[in-house]
């Protein structure tokens, strides 16, 4: 039971991270829709704002593509469809938690009128996804943490627990 619990967990989140990639939604808010908490934080504030509004949406996608992947080269040795290799799965976990908190400053008010798969809820809802935001960034530097012990084991939860985070802020702040 545990076993499929976290093989349906874990496909979950891969499925989740997947769709993190692509951002293909003409629903986008109007620009005087609030500024995100996360797009006001200060750090990387100034990159953000340099960028252009379709510049700033295909930062976020790049960096959404690399969550993509370093997820589902850990996913795999978590699956056990490749042998589990603490180096690789330490690395991909690293790069992880490196930028996890990179993509959220290009959700500018102004990039919400660039066709994507933000819903208007990323401006709407401004602490809600702050509080998406804080839970992945403490989730992806738990899993850093716990690929140091170099155990599968050790990485499961913390690996389970990184794609929960990405379906709780999809379920609301994604459209399909």
């Amino acid at each position: 039971m545990k076993k499929t619990m976290l093989t349906l967990g874990t496909l979950t989140a891969l499925s989740l991270l997947a769709a993190c990639g692509g951002q293909n939604n003409s629903s986008a808010p109007a620009a005087s829709a609030p500024a995100s908490a996360a797009a006001s934080a200060p750090a990387g504030q100034a990159a953000a704002s340099a960028l252009s509004p379709k510049e700033a949406v295909k930062e976020r996608e790049k960096l959404m593509e690399s969550f993509k992947k370093d997820a589902g080269t850990m996913g795999k040795m978590v699956k056990g469809e490749t042998p589990y290799d603490a180096a690789a799965f330490q690395a991909a976990a690293d790069n992880l938690a490196a930028n996890a908190d990179k993509p959220w400053v290009h959700y500018t008010p102004e990039s919400a009128n660039e066709e994507s798969e933000a819903k208007p809820e990323v401006w709407s809802k401004p602490d809600e996804f702050k509080k998406e935001i804080e839970k992945f960034t403490t989730a992806a530097a738990a899993l850093k943490t716990a690929a140091a012990s170099g155990k599968l084991d050790d990485v499961k939860k913390p690996f389970g627990d990184v794609g929960q985070s990405c379906k709780s802020c999809h379920d609301t702040f994604r459209a399909d």
